[in-house]
């Protein structure tokens, strides 16, 4: 019995006990922009050609109309985020679509904050992309800050389920009037296509 209860209280503190900042290590803490991480974190500077994006995804991002804002919760310390930032800020660069912003947030490997941010967005793991409707302008004050948690399409959570195109793609769909018009015009390719086949 006095094992068993070793082994619950183990299992209870493992998660916070790795979750401990480490000494003499350096955090990239706060609001940075994608060039001031890149300078002071080059292993997230995206290299040309390394992600291939699929091109349906990318065609499906590049005709979405409506703003939408990307907050990106990362650590400079974790892997997950050295390998899906950079294929993110390739991606969002073919995309070459001026209706998505992305911000970038750094949390330390507490992925807590003096401002609240991880914790009024529910973070406990990095790489967080959170897709939210419209173009935001954060601020740290609480009431404004609860406003800003609001709109959420949709999010990626350390690892895309597919890829980061494909995932930004599907939490888009949460859009219903754009993943109606996104339905209609594949039914109508469909559509098209059986018409032609017919006609040759």
């Amino acid at each position: 019995m006095r094992f068993l209860n070793c082994c619950v209280l183990f299992l209870g503190l493992a998660p916070t006990a790795l979750a401990q900042n480490r000494p003499g290590e350096i955090y990239q803490r706060g609001w940075l922009t994608p060039d001031s991480l890149y300078k002071a974190e080059p292993e997230f500077l995206p290299i040309p050609g390394a992600h291939q994006p699929a091109a349906n995804a990318l065609s499906l991002l590049r005709c979405y109309n409506e703003p939408v804002t990307v907050l990106i919760f990362f650590g400079n310390w974790c892997s997950d985020s050295k390998r899906e930032l950079p294929r993110f800020f390739a991606t969002l660069e073919l995309v070459h679509n001026n209706n998505f912003s992305a911000r970038l947030f750094g949390l330390d490997r507490m992925k807590k904050d003096s401002a609240g941010f991880a914790e009024a967005f529910k973070i406990d793991k990095v790489p967080t992309f959170i897709f939210l409707r419209g173009a935001r302008d954060f601020s740290a004050n609480a009431e404004a800050l609860n406003e800003q948690t609001k709109g959420e399409l949709g999010r990626i959570v350390e690892t895309p389920a597919v890829s980061i195109e494909q995932d930004w793609v599907d939490a888009l769909k949460h859009n219903a009037s754009w993943a109606r018009k996104m339905e209609f015009e594949e039914r109508l390719a469909l559509f098209c296509i059986a018409l032609i086949s017919t006609l040759f």
